[in-house]
């Protein structure tokens, strides 16, 4: 309960991260994204759904122009990082990478489904997707090293003591 806490505060933290600082650059890493991948993978409780629905909320609401894209989006990636991490018993940073990746195009893929469902798709198509395709390397690039900040976390909070009750 406290690790799902502290991943959704430092979620908190890459939402305004990643919708203000980031955006300077041509190709933003979807931090969030990656959050979720790791609760999928080791946190799969139903506070982490409410979690990273809430991260991908959080996300629309700072910096999407329509909300819920992401919320939905978040929530898809859990439930398939969720279903496939019940078949992955290898958790190396390659694995890992990969599943990020592949997380990523998921997300990609429902943003479009999403897309194309309730907006209008003109000139929509051009750019979508180069751009979740290079959104999903970068991710998958970076998802290492969040995953070892992230597993740092977590054992440095299993090894500090509750106070007596």
């Amino acid at each position: 309960m406290r690790f799902s806490l502290l991943i959704f505060l430092v979620g908190l933290l890459m939402v305004l991260l990643q919708s203000t600082f980031l955006h300077l650059f041509p190709v933003v890493p979807d931090l969030v994204l990656i959050l979720c991948v790791y609760w999928g993978l080791h946190q799969p409780t139903v506070g982490a759904v409410l979690g990273s629905f809430a991260l991908g909320y959080s996300l629309d609401v700072v910096s999407s122009p329509i909300l819920g894209l992401n919320a939905f989006a978040m929530s898809v990636v859990f439930l398939t990082v969720y279903l496939s991490s019940r078949s992955i018993w290898i958790y190396s940073p390659f694995a890992s990478t990969l599943v990020v990746l592949l997380a990523a195009l998921v997300k990609g893929a429902a943003l479009v489904v999403a897309w194309a469902i309730f907006l209008t798709t003109e000139g929509f198509w051009t750019g979508a997707v180069r751009y979740i395709i290079m959104e999903a390397l970068v991710a998958a690039v970076i998802a290492p090293l969040v995953f070892a900040l992230l597993r740092r976390g977590q054992s440095y909070l299993e090894n500090v003591r509750r106070p007596a009750q």
